[in-house]
């Protein structure tokens, strides 16, 4: 490992010195280094144009004016991105493949879209794959940056309170960021907390249909509550060398707590009547320690080194109680702890180079362990039944990245990007005496143009090409399987048979990362420095695509073949879309018109999958269209302003595997709030979240030969209000 890093090390300098000079020999001695100057009076918009690559910003001014308690509530209202039907997050319909970072960083310990707006500088969307992003975004990337220190002392205080159907939440924020002129030192911190309690509620009507007609199996009724805790503390300790270098200590914790209680009870159709009583706790906490140094060497160029240890735990605790027609009293309880630490190290260098090159060059490297512990009781004493299952499971994993990047400013009007991003990874694994191994090495080259319109600079066409991946998730790759909760083990040989729809679940240690081949194409018209309309087309070509397989197969957890359902490569997928986005003063169009923001996005898109058949073979979460408009309107006569914002996705079937296909109704949501401005120093905020609150439907059949099984579900949603003061002191 250490030749590895040596070896990538040098190869950085020596990336970053041909590229200085190749740099320097293309343009006359005389001619100036250009450089994109980013002056801290523009728009978002404003700023976002000057990037080769396409990106979107939400900066601080925008973050402030929202009025939105944390990062999922204001991604939700930009155009650009799209909400799945499952609330999901993603960028051009895509939730499986859009990478979501945190300071350029996978995240640790907490979740960036449950980060409080306090605690956030900005938040940049990147609608394809670059070389500094990496190569694991093929919908593109969200990238989430922390608060800075900002060159002023001020204190910062949220309150708030939220109800939903009568169950009741608080939150509360505190920020402070202490800077003198005169002193070397600067220091930021903030701390947020957050309890909210979401009840659910539904009903399922399980069916046979086969030739002979349908045969009705089961009617379910469904109550949960779900209470979730979030905890998160952010600091830095800066100090600013008379050189003009800094240093900074950046310590964070975060924790999430999830509660829930849910209660199920069916009715067969032969009279055979089963209750299940189920409570589990959730918890994932983790801290990091990151120190970071930064070194301006002047005309040389800037070095940015940072070293990061995380250590973080992932632990649950489920208890289930079975009891009914037939069904010995069962009490299952099952826990699991999942340590994990890891240390990164990161070296980037960027400098500008005369003939308008603005060169990056970037190393990371991860060295991870997972351990997993777990533990299975049946009525107060260990569940003897799952000893053929694992409890524990060991992985160490090893990644290496490096990345080169030009931003190339030919002139006024016309940018180039290129580069490349290469990384390695070694994931070793050992369950029950099974070691295993998942390696893998992507290349990811990636190509950006972006042309400006002579006579306007707020009109320009954008194209991008790049090399794009996913690779597996962790436990897509732990063979450890997953026990259906309706089809569970009752003997101490091992479990029974299970159904078709309750298989049990397990990963596979050979799946090889998806790969596919991003084309975007887009045109943006700016009215003004605040709007701008935009149409992109775009195509994904995805090969190794990893989708789910269902089969029925001996197995060591049980005595007779049982239904199981794991991941694998099964194909390649297409898919082709366009989309109009825009954000829009209508004082931009005429002076007359009153302070009305106008913002949404429209869009068409068509996938197919080649392992399943037609006619519903398209990606998961990829619908046919998708609508959201939204609007902001400041009243003349008081400091009052009001957000309305609508989302709009049609019903649709999706082909999941061959033996499997679900379908979701169409999904209206409605959401508002409104800000009042009493003075500079306090603000007084409502939200209504989900206005109307429909209720929605799902099918999901299982295909048998000469026969299927459907169950249909209807799902119950609450309107939530929020109320939430914010002061500066």
């Amino acid at each position: 490992m250490n030749k590895r890093i040596n070896a990538a090390c040098s190869l950085l300098l020596a990336c970053g010195s041909v590229w200085a000079q190749d740099g320097k020999q293309s343009a006359p001695p005389a001619q100036q280094p250009q450089q994109v100057i980013v002056n801290g009076a523009q728009t978002d918009i404003e700023a976002a144009r000057d990037f080769v690559a396409g990106k979107l910003i939400i900066g601080r001014k925008q973050i402030e004016q929202s009025g939105l308690q944390n990062v999922s509530e204001i991604l939700k209202r930009e155009p650009a991105v799209t909400v799945g039907k499952d609330g999901r997050l993603s960028l051009l319909g895509l939730p499986g493949y859009t990478q979501i970072l945190l300071d350029g960083l996978p995240p640790a310990g907490k979740s960036p879209l449950e980060l409080d707006l306090i605690q956030v500088d900005k938040i940049e969307i990147i609608k394809s794959a670059t070389a500094e992003t990496g190569p694991f975004g093929i919908a593109g990337t969200i990238n989430v940056i922390s608060r800075k220190i900002e060159r002023k002392s001020v204190q910062q205080v949220r309150l708030g309170v939220t109800e939903v159907a009568g169950e009741y939440g608080g939150n509360v924020s505190w920020m402070m960021n202490q800077f003198s002129p005169d002193s070397p030192w600067s220091l930021n911190l903030s701390v947020s907390a957050r309890n909210s309690r979401s009840p659910r509620s539904g009903s399922d009507q399980q069916t046979l249909l086969s030739q002979t007609g349908s045969q009705p199996q089961f009617n379910a009724q469904r109550t949960a509550i779900r209470t979730d805790e979030f905890l998160t503390l952010t600091s830095e300790l800066a100090y600013k060398f008379s050189s003009g270098n800094n240093l900074s200590f950046k310590p964070d914790y975060g924790q999430i707590k999830q509660d829930q209680t849910r209660n199920e009870q069916r009715s067969w159709s032969d009279g055979r009547l089963q209750q299940a009583d189920q409570r589990g706790t959730t918890t994932l906490s983790g801290y990091g320690l990151p120190i970071s140094w930064t070194y301006d060497a002047g005309e040389s160029g800037q070095l940015d080194a940072s070293l990061r240890y995380n250590q973080m735990q992932l632990s649950g605790d489920t208890l289930r109680s079975d009891q009914g027609t037939g069904i010995s009293h069962a009490i299952r309880r099952q826990q699991q702890i999942d340590d994990q630490s890891s240390y990164i190290l990161l070296l980037n260098y960027r400098n500008s180079f005369s003939g308008g090159h603005t060169v990056k060059s970037g190393l990371q490297w991860t060295h991870g362990s997972h351990d997993i512990n777990r533990a299975y009781w049946l009525n107060n004493q260990p569940d003897t039944s799952l000893s053929a299952l694992s409890k524990q499971s060991l992985a160490r994993d090893d990644k290496l990245r490096i990345f080169v990047q030009d931003d190339w400013r030919l002139n006024k009007t016309l940018a180039l990007n290129g580069g490349v991003s290469v990384e390695d990874q070694v994931l070793n694994f050992n369950e029950v005496g099974i070691q295993s191994q998942s390696r893998f090495r992507v290349w990811s080259p990636s190509f950006h143009l972006a042309k400006k319109l002579e006579g306007d600079q707020k009109h320009q066409f954008r194209l991008s090409l790049a090399r794009s991946f996913k690779a597996p998730s962790y436990d897509q790759l732990l063979l450890q399987p997953v026990i259906d909760p309706f089809a569970p083990c009752v003997t101490p040989a091992g479990c029974g048979g299970n159904t078709i729809d309750t298989a049990d679940s397990m990963g596979n240690p050979h799946l090889l990362p998806e790969r596919a081949l991003a084309f975007n194409l887009s045109y943006e018209h700016g009215l003004s420095s605040d709007s701008q309309i935009s149409i992109e087309a775009y195509s994904r070509q995805i090969e190794k695509k990893i989708g789910n397989e269902i089969l029925l197969t001996t197995v060591p957890w049980a005595t007779v073949p049982r239904y199981v359902q794991r991941p694998a490569n099964l194909g390649s997928a297409s898919i082709y879309g366009i989309s109009l986005d825009w954000r829009v003063a209508l004082i931009d169009i005429s002076k007359a018109a009153p302070k009305v923001d106008l913002r949404g996005s429209f869009g068409f898109a068509h996938s197919v999958l080649s392992d399943v058949p037609g006619p519903d073979n398209h990606l998961d979460g990829q619908l046919p269209w998708r609508a959201k408009i939204g609007m902001s309107y400041k009243l003349e006569n008081l400091p009052v302003k009001v957000d309305v914002d609508a989302n709009w996705l049609p019903a649709d079937w999706t082909r999941n595997n061959l033996t499997q296909r679900t379908y979701e109704s169409r999904q209206r949501t409605l959401t508002a709030n409104a800000v009042w401005t009493v003075n500079n120093d306090l603000r007084v905020i409502m939200n209504l979240d989900n206005m109307f609150a429909p209720q929605s439907e799902t099918i999901r059949e299982y295909i048998l030969p000469g026969a299927s099984v459907q169950t249909r579900s209807q799902n119950s949603s609450y309107t939530r209000v929020g109320l939430r003061l914010e002061l500066k002191l």
